[in-house]
């Protein structure tokens, strides 16, 4: 490989990290969006609303050349499993939001990115490097830190976020499988078609009435998902499923920080500690995913 063509490599590897890490920014503005409504409303509810706005988005922009490649797609089943993955995690992770405060759903939904990293050498094969479970153990012990979990109370609610986390990180390996071969903007389609349809029959017989305020959360909540989630899958064709799960923890820090912002609560001194080693975290797999492309190079 030439040293130019190594420059793209590492070009595409710093992209995928930066999309991925953009992604879940977004997605802790979209969790901000869900939690300041999901107090007064039912999360399958909430779900539709949104699903319907990201749906309708997705056909202005693909038209029917977008229900054409769903339908000839030969990647039905995982796009299906992976919709109902995300679902799943979903319904189960905000409706825990109605007794947990974000900073505590984010931090143990963060058990998500060390499952997709043990998951992606099962199924995907990739390669369990030091670096990788460096950067995964040295990001999860910062997210315990900064949770600080003896604070914590086991639950039905604490339950159901890390059998969410779970069921994301099953999700993010059918993406990863399934971005090799479909457009990006077939999935986010797909993917919110198949929760509007589903959530749609649980919510509609018993839809409660929502003031301008819960729709507007509702709404901003679809934008700013429905971009996540078109970013997200744009990011799994650059970088592994392991490196993908990693950089998922640097959008703790935005859950504090909007914990703070928007619902009152006061982040703790350890939180500064957990966020540093997160940071750390995610510089280490950088440099150490830069370094390993420039090893497998022979430049002469």
């Amino acid at each position: 490989m030439s040293t130019a063509a190594l420059s793209r490599v590492e070009a595409a590897s710093l992209t995928g990290m930066a999309l991925g890490i953009g992604a879940h920014t977004l997605f802790s503005v979209h969790d901000a969006f869900i939690k300041a409504v999901v107090i007064s409303a039912p999360a399958p509810q909430i779900l539709f609303i949104r699903s319907l706005v990201i749906t309708a988005f997705c056909l202005a922009f693909g038209r029917s050349a977008l229900i054409h490649d769903l339908i000839h797609s030969r990647n039905k089943m995982l796009i299906l499993g992976r919709g109902l993955m995300t679902l799943a995690a979903w319904v189960m992770y905000y409706s825990a939001g109605r007794d947990l405060q974000l900073a505590e759903m984010t931090t143990l939904y963060y058990f998500s990115p060390v499952l997709t990293t043990v998951l992606a050498v099962i199924f995907l094969k990739e390669q369990l490097t030091l670096a990788r479970i460096g950067a995964a153990s040295i990001g999860f012990f910062g997210v315990l830190v900064a949770a600080n979990p003896s604070g914590f109370t086991i639950g039905w609610p604490v339950v159901m976020v890390l059998a969410a986390a779970l069921f994301w990180a099953l999700a993010m390996i059918l993406m990863r499988t399934i971005s090799k071969s479909e457009r990006t903007v077939v999935q986010v389609f797909a993917q919110n078609l198949i929760h509007l349809v589903i959530m749609g029959a649980v919510a509609l017989p018993m839809w409660q009435g929502m003031d301008a305020r819960q729709i507007g959360f509702c709404i901003g909540a679809a934008l700013v998902g429905g971009l996540g989630q078109f970013t997200l899958v744009e990011a799994a064709r650059q970088v592994p499923a392991s490196v993908l799960g990693t950089v998922e923890y640097g959008a703790l820090i935005w859950s504090f920080v909007f914990g703070y912002l928007f619902f009152g609560e006061t982040p703790a001194s350890t939180v500064y500690v957990g966020a540093l080693l997160v940071v750390a975290a995610g510089l280490t797999l950088a440099l150490s995913e830069r370094r390993a492309r420039r090893e497998l190079v022979d430049v002469p």
